[in-house]
């Protein structure tokens, strides 16, 4: 079997919106054998693709064209990894990292599709996930603003239901293939938590990954609201920003904080 049907030397990034992933990003383009380009959204619409065609056209495969359920998964495979694996064709040992944070909602259909694939779910305190969310102005086609970057009880929602998802992917896809990162150790201890994300793609850390100010970045595919952070350094301003939403919290989403870590003030005050 190639290596565009297995999707070895391919990593997935994914998580709800605004938990750090052009951080995250940034990051790891600065390593010499990772090519972590825009958000293509290509993953996601290829997996489900795939998944309905499985599902809804598999007997007519096989019965009227002669194409077993394997040949139609390397097929949808090798397009995906086709249309996004040209800047690390022909490079041994290089890792193409696709971000679009809404991977998150195919991470177990890429896991089937890509057998040797590798997945990073992004987590980052609800709390402050829904602070960001709700600074966005993004509509649907109506013009209306969306439910979760309006409010928010919603944008809490949101990120309960995508973490939700994450987690459920984390138990379906074998061990050793999916790792969960936190912003928040990204943000406090930056070396050690890039240093644990490379080796887990199979590479060495290098000290550009965190000196990535001033480099060169591709723009198109990026949120402009992200911008002005582009080139700023890891830090910790935006840890907490969100705390003024603790007590909007449901019972669901204060247990979604508890399962990731993440402490609500009346979780501190029970444990005094």
């Amino acid at each position: 079997m190639s290596e565009a049907a297995t999707g070895a030397g391919f990593a997935f990034l994914g998580g709800c919106p605004r938990s750090g992933l052009t951080v995250m990003r940034r990051l790891l383009a600065g390593h010499s054998r990772i090519h972590c380009g825009p958000d293509t959204g290509l993953p996601v619409a290829i997996a489900m693709q795939w998944e309905n065609f499985a599902t809804q056209l598999g007997e007519l495969h096989s019965q009227d064209f002669g194409l077993e359920a394997e040949q139609v998964r390397a097929n949808m495979a090798e397009l995906l990894t086709g249309l996004i694996g040209e800047p690390i064709d022909g490079r041994p040992g290089h890792r193409l990292v696709e971000k679009t944070s809404l991977n998150i909602l195919a991470f177990e259909r890429l896991g089937r599709l890509l057998p040797q694939a590798r997945f990073v779910h992004i987590v980052r305190d609800g709390r402050d996930v829904a602070a960001s969310l709700l600074q966005r102005d993004w509509r649907g086609p109506d013009g209306r603003p969306f439910a979760h970057v309006s409010e928010p009880g919603a944008a809490l929602q949101y990120w309960c239901d995508l973490t939700g998802i994450g987690l459920q992917a984390e138990t379906a896809i074998s061990p050793g293939r999916l790792l969960r990162l936190r912003y928040e150790d990204v943000v406090k201890k930056p070396k050690r938590s890039v240093t644990a994300l490379l080796r887990f793609l199979g590479l060495e850390y290098e000290p550009a990954t965190l000196n990535y100010s001033g480099n060169p970045i591709e723009l198109i595919g990026l949120e402009r609201d992200s911008l002005p952070l582009v080139d700023a350094p890891v830090c910790a301003d935006r840890i907490g920003a969100g705390r003024q939403l603790d007590g909007l919290m449901n019972e669901a989403v204060r247990g979604r904080m508890r399962t990731l870590g993440y402490r609500s003030a009346a979780d501190s005050r029970t444990r005094r």
